[in-house]
C-alpha cells in the first residue's frame, strides 16, 4: 500500500503534551487483529526501522524539540537503540584522577515503571493528576535515536534567562550549531520516504518556540516545497493580568505573521475563549476537564488532531493527501482556519444516528481556536467522524415507525446520512467529510475527564452510571470562514496596546526592529478585513 509519509515536529513543552497524548491514542488505537485491521495507514506518521539488535521497530516519524531540564528519565538518544554493555568503549583516562559530577537522578512516575515491569506495581490505576509535572512522565511510544532535541542553551522554566521572546527563536534557529544539526535530522527523514506528502508542525506561539518553529517552516517551504499543516498553540492556564501577557500576546502576534506566509494552512489552538491568559474557558457539554493541568487541556487538542488528520490517513482512500486538505480550505490567501471538536459526539444511549441528528439543537461542535466562535453557515470545511457504526444508522424497515416518515431514512450509510445534515443545517458550506466505523479507544494514560453520564462505549444517558468509558465516537474538523476575522480583530485590539516597541528591550536587542512591529499590526488588520469579505 503507498505510505504516503508525513513528518512530523513538535516545538515546545506545551507542544509536546499535545503531541505525547496524540501518540499514545495512535499506539493505544493500533489494532493487531487480522481479522479486524485498522482503517487508519499508521505508516503515514509511522516508519518501520531495524535497531542494532536486528529486531523491527515501529516509531513515530518525528522531531521534538523541549529545553534543558525537560526530558527527567528519558534519555536523549532513546532505549531502542543501545548498544549492549559489553561493547561499549572503555576510556583512555584514569578514573580515579578524573572528577565526576552527576545531575540528579530523575525517578520515571508509577506508570512509566509500569510500562517495562508490570509486575513493579500492585496499582491498578494511577493518579496521573498529581504524577504528571512533563509530558515524559505518560509517554507511551519509544522514539527513534533522532527524534528528540534538546536545546542546551536554555533551561525549562528558568527566571534568569528565559526562552520567552520570538526573536530568540529566531536567533537560535540561525546558529550553525542548530540548524545545521536539525536541518540534518529533518533531510535524513525526508529521504528515506518514498512518496512524502508534506509536514505537520505544532509549536508553542506564546515564547521562544514560536520563533524557532517560524523559522523551520520557513526552511520546510524553501528547501522541501511540500505542503505544511501547522498548529501555533498555547496552554489554559488562568494567571493573574501582567506585563507578561502583552509578551505573550506579541509573540503569538509574529507567529501567526511569520507562520502564515510560509505555511500551506494553519489552525491556532487552545482550550480559552481569547488569547489572553485571563480568558474563560472553552465548556463541553459532557466533559469536566482541569484548565491548569496541561495533562488535561492538552488531551482535548490531540483527540481533535487525531481525528481531523483521518482525512489524509485512512487506508480507504489512500490518494487523498494533505495537500488536497490545504487546497480546499486555503482560498483567497486565508490560510487561517478554526479547529473544531465534539467530544464525545452526542450519540443517546438506545438512539441511532437518524434520530440524534434530528432531535439535536445548536451546534455539534466546540471551538478549540480563540477568539473564534464557529458557526454553521458560511464555512469551506473538512470533518473527521468515528465511531458512529453503520448498525446505528437507522431501525430496519420493519422496526423504523416514525423514522421511515423522515427524509434521511433513504440514506444507506454514516456518510451519506451526515452530508445530508451538513447540507439542511450549515447553508452555503462545502464540507468535505471523512468517516470510519471504529470509535476512538480510551485507555490509560487519557486523563479521566468524562462525566458519569458517559456509559462505556461513549453513549450519553440521562442519569450516572459510575463505570469507565473505554471508547468514544468523536467528531473534529477544520473550518475557514468568517467568524475567523473576529480571531484576527482580538488579537490585533490586545497587541496595539503596546504604544511602542522599544519598551521591551528583550525584543529590540534581539533583533526585532519598530518597522517589523508596524508591519505586523497591519498584517493582523489585512487578514481581519480579508475574512469580513468571506462569500
Amino acid at each position: 500500500m503507498t505510505s504516503r509519509e508525513i513528518l512530523t515536529i513538535q516545538f515546545g513543552h506545551y507542544s509536546n503534551f499535545i503531541g505525547t497524548h496524540w501518540w499514545n491514542l495512535q499506539e493505544s488505537n493500533f489494532s493487531y487483529d487480522p481479522h479486524n485491521p485498522s482503517e487508519i495507514n499508521h505508516d503515514v506518521l509511522y516508519r518501520e526501522g531495524e535497531n542494532l539488535k536486528k529486531q523491527v521497530t515501529y516509531t513515530p516519524r518525528l522531531l521534538i524539540v523541549d529545553l534543558k531540564g525537560v526530558l527527567g528519565y528519558l534519555k536523549e538518544e532513546g532505549t531502542l537503540y543501545e548498544s549492549s554493555k559489553h561493547n561499549e568503549t572503555q576510556p583512555l583516562w584514569d578514573d580515579n584522577k578524573v572528577e565526576v559530577t552527576n545531575e540528579e537522578t530523575v525517578v520515571p512516575t508509577p506508570f512509566i515503571k509500569s510500562l517495562d515491569d508490570p509486575s513493579e506495581t500492585s496499582e491498578t490505576t494511577f493518579n496521573l493528576e498529581d504524577k504528571v509535572n512533563s509530558w515524559v512522565d505518560y509517554l507511551l511510544p519509544r522514539f527513534h535515536p533522532r527524534t528528540l532535541n534538546v536545546i542546551k542553551q536554555y533551561t525549562h522554566e528558568s527566571t534568569t534567562s528565559p526562552f520567552d521572546v520570538f526573536t530568540y527563536g529566531k536567533c537560535l534557529w540561525n546558529t550553525e550549531q542548530f540548524s545545521e544539526d536539525f536541518s540534518e535530522r529533518i533531510r535524513t527523514y525526508v529521504e528515506e520516504c518514498d512518496q512524502m506528502q508534506g509536514f505537520q508542525v505544532i509549536l508553542d506561539s506564546v515564547d521562544g518556540f514560536a520563533g524557532l518553529g517560524a523559522s523551520c517552516i520557513q526552511h520546510l517551504k524553501d528547501e522541501y516545497g511540500k505542503s505544511i499543516l501547522s498548529f501555533p498553540c498555547m496552554d489554559s492556564k488562568k494567571t493573574e493580568p501582567s506585563t507578561s501577557d502583552q509578551i505573550k500576546v506579541l509573540n503569538t502576534a509574529l507567529c501567526w505573521q511569520h507562520i502564515g506566509e510560509y505555511s500551506s494552512l494553519f489552525s491556532p489552538l487552545c482550550c480559552k475563549q481569547t488569547v489572553l491568559p485571563t480568558g474563560d474557558l472553552r465548556i463541553f457539554d459532557h466533559l469536566t476537564y482541569n484548565s491548569e493541568l496541561n495533562y488535561h487541556s492538552s488531551a482535548l487538542l490531540a483527540t481533535a488532531l487525531d481525528t481531523l488528520t483521518m482525512r489524509y490517513r485512512r487506508k480507504e482512500y489512500p490518494n487523498v493527501v494533505l495537500s488536497d486538505l490545504c487546497a480546499d480550505l486555503n482560498t483567497l490567501g486565508r490560510k487561517a482556519v478554526a479547529t473544531s471538536l465534539s467530544l464525545p459526539f452526542p450519540m443517546a444511549a438506545k438512539m441511532d444516528l437518524i434520530d440524534v441528528l434530528d432531535e439535536f439543537t445548536g451546534t455539534l461542535w466546540t471551538s478549540l481556536t480563540p477568539s473564534c466562535d464557529i458557526t454553521m453557515d458560511r464555512n469551506m470545511q473538512s470533518i473527521g467522524l468515528r465511531g458512529v457504526p453503520e448498525d446505528r444508522l437507522k431501525r430496519p424497515l420493519s422496526q423504523a415507525t416514525k423514522q421511515i416518515s423522515k427524509a434521511a431514512y433513504r440514506c444507506s450509510t454514516v456518510h451519506e446520512m451526515m452530508m445530508l445534515y451538513f447540507s439542511c443545517n450549515c447553508h452555503a458550506s462545502p464540507t468535505y467529510l471523512s468517516t470510519i466505523s471504529s470509535a476512538l479507544k480510551i485507555k490509560e494514560p487519557y486523563p479521566n475527564i468524562f462525566n458519569n453520564n458517559i456509559t462505556e462505549n461513549g453513549d450519553i444517558i440521562g442519569w450516572p452510571v459510575g463505570t469507565d468509558v473505554k471508547s468514544v465516537p468523536v467528531m473534529a474538523g477544520l473550518h475557514n470562514g468568517r467568524s475567523l476575522s473576529t480571531m484576527y480583530e482580538s488579537l490585533h485590539n490586545q497587541v496595539s496596546r503596546i504604544r511602542s516597541i522599544n519598551k521591551f528591550h528583550a525584543f529590540t536587542n534581539s533583533g526585532l526592529e519598530d518597522d517589523e512591529f508596524k508591519e505586523c499590526l497591519n498584517h493582523l488588520l489585512d487578514c481581519k478585513e480579508n475574512y469580513e469579505d468571506y462569500s
